[in-house]
């Protein structure tokens, strides 16, 4: 497949922020919402349990429709998906903005992670399209640099807009940013070169070509555990703040943007070190300091929340620094049915971080062991078989790879 490249470095530069935008999208429908949940419960006078199944089954819409339009831009090409996905979710969260109900709300919540999950699969099958080797090393990097941003700041934009205005404001921000960038999709160029013909069972059916990639699906299963705990922590991070160390919600902020600031930096590291550095050699630096600090909040996550904030901001530093890496690694193992591939990467990515956010939220007497136990298990483990992995993909590739 021949890669088109932009013409310039500034356009170059935007399409990746353009990327950045539509991979976003998904952070950006829950984030900004997290502040608002117990005012909805309040104002309808209902469980927050019951508001609370907006965000879950949000994620449930999400996950599963991942999986559909990854094949669907096999046969129709990542425009249509990525235009249809926003669409929807620009109407969806004009509908959540005017729900009178809870029920109303979670349907349209529904229909809003429907949307999402265009945008979200359609970033990394267009980055593979574009870019290979180096630059697309570099672009995946450069577009987890902008992806921390959304979780640093849409929490602290939506507790604003709920002081200012109230929580209809939050859906009408997003909707916005939504119509922004649905703008800036519509002179999006189409990037697959291969269609696929096939009915939607038959699409579907490409997965089981994707899977039986044995390269493809033990880098994907193994490289998916790295996030693991940092998507735990986001569930985390205000039971271990405020509820254990006693801390104000102000300070709580401060931390939580901190370790958004480090996944950052470890993204933008990533971009200066790649060109001097193989892949296995950062990602090996990366699993030893995932193992390392997840033992170290395991041993000393307790003594002090300095301690404990210490070593999460390495465990994201590293992270940051990982996710390009192992998300070019992956997508290297394929050269067809690359909306798929892609598709399935942010599926079991967000699946293994759901059971992470299930593991350590659960009522345990000990949570900040737990949560360092997962920490430290879930990159030993990748570490533990990394030889082997290395040693798979240092093969020559068989000529039924990708197909």
């Amino acid at each position: 497949m021949s890669k088109q490249m932009p013409a310039s470095s500034k356009e170059e530069a935007l399409y990746i922020v353009f990327l950045a935008m539509i991979a976003a999208v998904p952070a950006m429908a829950t984030d900004m919402y997290l502040a608002a949940m117990p005012t909805i419960a309040s104002q309808w006078q209902v469980p927050e349990s019951r508001v609370g199944l907006s965000l879950v089954l949000w994620f449930v819409a999400f996950s599963l429709f991942l999986l559909v339009c990854g094949p669907l831009s096999d046969r129709h090409g990542r425009r249509p998906v990525l235009l249809a996905g926003l669409t929807l979710f620009v109407l969806a969260t004009i509908a959540c903005a005017l729900a009178q109900d809870v029920r109303q709300l979670i349907g349209f919540r529904i229909l809003q992670g429907i949307g999402a999950a265009g945008p979200s699969s359609m970033a990394l099958a267009i980055c593979r399209d574009r870019y290979d080797g180096l630059r697309r090393k570099r672009a995946l990097a450069y577009i987890g640099i902008i992806l921390t941003v959304v979780p640093a700041v849409a929490p602290t934009l939506g507790a604003w807009l709920l002081a200012w205005f109230n929580w209809r404001f939050i859906f009408l921000t997003q909707g916005m940013l939504g119509i922004v960038a649905l703008l800036v999709a519509l002179r999006f160029r189409e990037t697959a070169a291969e269609r696929v013909t096939a009915n939607l069972l038959g699409l579907l059916g490409r997965y089981q070509r994707v899977i039986e990639n044995r390269r493809y699906l033990l880098t994907n299963m193994a490289m998916g555990l790295i996030l693991g705990p940092f998507y735990g922590f986001i569930a985390f991070s205000s039971i271990v703040y405020i509820q254990i160390f006693g801390l104000s919600e102000r300070a709580f902020g401060l931390l939580f943007g901190i370790n958004a600031l480090m996944s950052m930096a470890g993204a933008f590291t990533c971009t200066r070190v790649i060109r001097y550095f193989s892949d296995s050699v950062l990602l090996s630096v990366c699993l030893v300091g995932c193992t390392l600090a997840g033992g170290g909040i395991l041993m000393a996550g307790h003594w002090h929340y300095l301690a404990f904030a210490g070593f999460m901001c390495a465990i994201a530093f590293f992270c940051g620094m990982s996710r390009p890496l192992s998300n070019h690694l992956i997508l290297q193992q394929v050269d067809r049915d690359i909306g798929s591939a892609s598709s399935f990467i942010v599926f079991y990515q967000f699946m293994v971080g759901a059971v992470c956010m299930r593991i350590v939220t659960t009522d345990w007497s000990d949570p900040i062991f737990v949560f360092g136990l997962v920490a430290l298990l879930l990159p030993a483990s990748v570490l533990a078989i990394w030889p082997l992995l290395l040693r798979m993909l240092n093969e020559p590739v068989p000529t039924t790879v990708g197909s």
